[in-house]
């Protein structure tokens, strides 16, 4: 070792001599600490990252658990219902009535050309061109709603995939009665069928 080599060596021992012999010990941050392992051993952070086979399927069940509750428990197009028949009239009630379904004021979203309103409310609408005219009703779910079958039985129709009742009074007077699982709908007038169907598939 040169005289250099051993002026240096001495120095450094003093210089760390010099230092206090309670230096506090610093504590590093765990952002820091993380940082330093993926420098120290990336291969170990990497393989910690991967998805085990145990993992993956435990996610996909519970992925297809979802996707089945969704399903289970979202609000059906149309609810189970009941057409008791009379000598003159019939009955149309829901069997699966839900009370936490909110009641919405009705909304036509179509008439015919040439028809003009005459009276609205959240549940009724009335229209006519003055020579015919046409009524729309919306009742809430647990209601029993009645139509005319005297001379005619109802016949079963689909209104926008719904099951639905056409009636009919005589050849001028005609109806349909669906529900949309939030409310029961009646339609009648003496309008042709193809228009009561119009409205039925426009009606919320």
């Amino acid at each position: 070792m040169s005289n250099l080599e051993e002026v240096c060596l001495l120095s450094c021992e003093s210089w760390v001599d010099s230092f206090p012999n309670d230096i506090p010990k610093h504590k590093f941050s765990k952002k820091h600490n993380e940082k330093m392992k993926e420098i120290l051993n990336p291969q170990a952070i990497e393989s910690s990252r991967k998805i085990t086979k145990k993992t993956f399927k435990f996610l996909l069940i519970a992925a297809i658990l979802l996707c089945l509750a969704t399903t289970v428990f979202a609000i059906p197009s149309s609810r189970q219902y009941v057409v008791q028949k009379f000598s003159n009239h019939s009955k149309y009630n829901v069997s699966d009535t839900d009370s936490s379904i909110e009641f919405k004021p009705l909304e036509v979203n179509y008439i015919p050309e040439g028809f003009e309103q005459y009276e609205f409310t959240e549940k009724s609408a009335a229209y006519t061109n003055q020579e015919q005219y046409f009524e729309v009703k919306k009742c809430e779910l647990n209601s029993v709603v009645e139509f005319d079958t005297e001379s005619y039985d109802s016949e079963k129709i689909t209104i926008n995939g719904i099951e639905a009742e056409y009636f009919r009074e005589d050849n001028n007077y005609n109806g349909v009665v669906f529900n949309n699982a939030e409310g029961i709908f009646i339609i009648s007038g003496n309008i042709d069928k193809q228009e009561i169907v119009n409205i039925a598939q426009n009606v919320k």
